[in-house]
């Protein structure tokens, strides 16, 4: 883009020329372009600021000084500075019953099995349950995350991709722009990358279905570098929400501000202190005596201090700001000691007592079902444009499905138990059957093995027949 075309651009803008959003790219104004999206930056900071232990409001409570009775400075009182890391225990908590075991993706068409395997393989070369993962506990941290599917030629000159997770907290700014039914229209990934020099220079990278728009920020203006977008969709998921501790941050600062201030009292009442009464003072004996004498007068005492450290009321308070923290969260308080009772409970058991975690887990899939729905589309439209041209049209036939899965894992007899019952009864075939066994894991060459066995016994169960004919002749 020449100088004289960036001058133009903003003198348009400056009178008032609505451009188009792609106009404003063609033309080099990137920074236009960037205002007219959406971006996040300073709520994604302010969670973060909850999230990192090293930001909570305790860590800037001060040391006390200490004076003598002149009013002269002494030194200082340490004062206790102990952050709780709550939101990091709920965003766990949180990942862990939604994506804690991989996505199951179920192909519910006809005559694709290569297209299946395709998808399926391309799950598993990207990685894509681990960064799925990373994803949603960056969302749930910094209330939004992307996953970017990277296109490119391998070290074998063929077409592949990768994905890679964006965020704030990894040195990503990202920018969108939705319609008026939230469908997203422009999605923006921007980021530093250092130079020769020891500089460093700041990109955007701008997403359209057509076209990416390679965009770095110059002494003046914008370098812009247009390329095609082969796989017709925008290659990005946008993962939104609230953070997972939304509501409970008042009542965590609290517990830190409590728990802090006890620790403080424990450094000052904690220890022995001996109590005399005066006329005792004068007998007591020297510090390094090997054998101690006290000699008290007929209304001498000498006894220890032993402070309250049981306050009935800050008990209670603790105790009752934990268990709001954990119900308003939806989150199970899960111990070593409550784990350690549950060695023998089954699955289903185990399920009805976290129900707050699958609640939430329940809530979330709400927004999580689309983003495994665009997923699944988006895989299917780089396979077909892509790195799998070849099966193009099985591809366009393909429909896949996604399930999740319990995160401690299904009952299995229970389970194997019902699916007999069923099919002995007449209501499943045998390929369901297989499809819905826990035990096995590769569902089409466990199909595959059944077909060949049945194919051999019928094969031999021919030969015997012929043999027994001619034996009988």
């Amino acid at each position: 883009m020449s100088v004289i075309d960036f001058i133009y651009s903003k003198f348009k803008t400056a009178v008032g020329y609505q451009q188009s959003f792609e106009e404003l790219l063609e033309a080099g104004n990137v920074s236009d372009a960037l205002a007219l999206m959406s971006c996040d930056n300073d709520q994604q900071l302010e969670a973060l600021k909850q999230y990192n232990l090293a930001q909570h409001p305790i860590m800037q409570r001060m040391d006390k000084p200490i004076f003598d009775k002149d009013g002269n400075f002494k030194g200082w009182v340490k004062r206790w500075r102990l952050p709780l890391a709550y939101p990091k225990y709920i965003n766990e908590m949180a990942v862990v019953f939604i994506y804690g075991r991989p996505v199951q993706w179920v192909q519910s068409s006809q005559n694709t099995d290569a297209a299946y395997k395709a998808f399926t393989d391309f799950i598993r070369t990207t990685h894509f349950n681990a960064r799925i993962r990373q994803a949603k506990r960056l969302a749930g941290a910094e209330t939004k995350s992307a996953l970017l599917f990277h296109c490119y030629q391998n070290s074998n000159g063929k077409a592949d991709c990768l994905i890679k997770v964006l965020a704030k907290s990894l040195g990503d700014d990202l920018y969108y722009m939705k319609d008026h039914v939230g469908r997203l229209l422009y999605f923006a990934r921007g980021y530093y990358l250092r130079e020769r020099g020891n500089t460093t220079a700041y990109y955007v990278d701008l997403y359209t279905d057509e076209y990416t728009y390679h965009c770095k920020r110059a002494n003046m203006g914008w370098e812009v570098e247009k390329e095609i977008n082969y796989c017709g969709k925008k290659p990005v998921i946008l993962l939104e929400q609230e953070t997972e501790w939304e509501g409970a941050t008042p009542l965590m600062e609290r517990q830190e501000y409590v728990k802090s201030r006890t620790a403080d009292v424990n450094d000052y009442m904690a220890d022995p202190a001996l109590v005399a009464t005066v006329d005792v003072v004068n007998s007591l004996p020297d510090k390094d005596t090997e054998n101690k004498l006290y000699v008290l007068g007929e209304k001498g005492e000498l006894r220890y201090l032993t402070p309250d450290t049981a306050s009935e009321l800050k008990k209670q308070e603790s105790e009752d700001n934990e268990r709001h923290i954990f119900r308003e969260t939806f989150t199970p308080n899960i111990d070593f000691d409550t784990m350690s009772r549950l060695t023998n409970v089954s699955a289903k058991a185990l399920k009805q007592m976290m129900v707050l975690a699958d609640i939430k887990a329940s809530m979330r899939k709400e927004s999580h079902d689309e983003y495994l729905m665009r997923t699944a589309n988006l895989i299917i439209a780089i396979l077909s444009n892509v790195t799998n041209i070849a099966l193009r049209g099985e591809l366009e036939q393909l429909l896949v499905q996604h399930e999740y899965q319990e995160p401690f894992g299904e009952d299995i007899v229970e389970a194997i138990s019902n699916a007999v019952k069923v099919k002995n009864a007449g209501g499943m075939s045998e390929e369901t059957f297989i499809e819905l066994n826990p035990l096995v894991r590769d569902k089409q060459r466990e199909k595959e093995r059944i077909a060949k066995e049945k194919a051999e016994e019928e094969a031999k169960a021919e030969e015997a027949a012929k043999n027994s004919v001619f034996n009988y002749q």
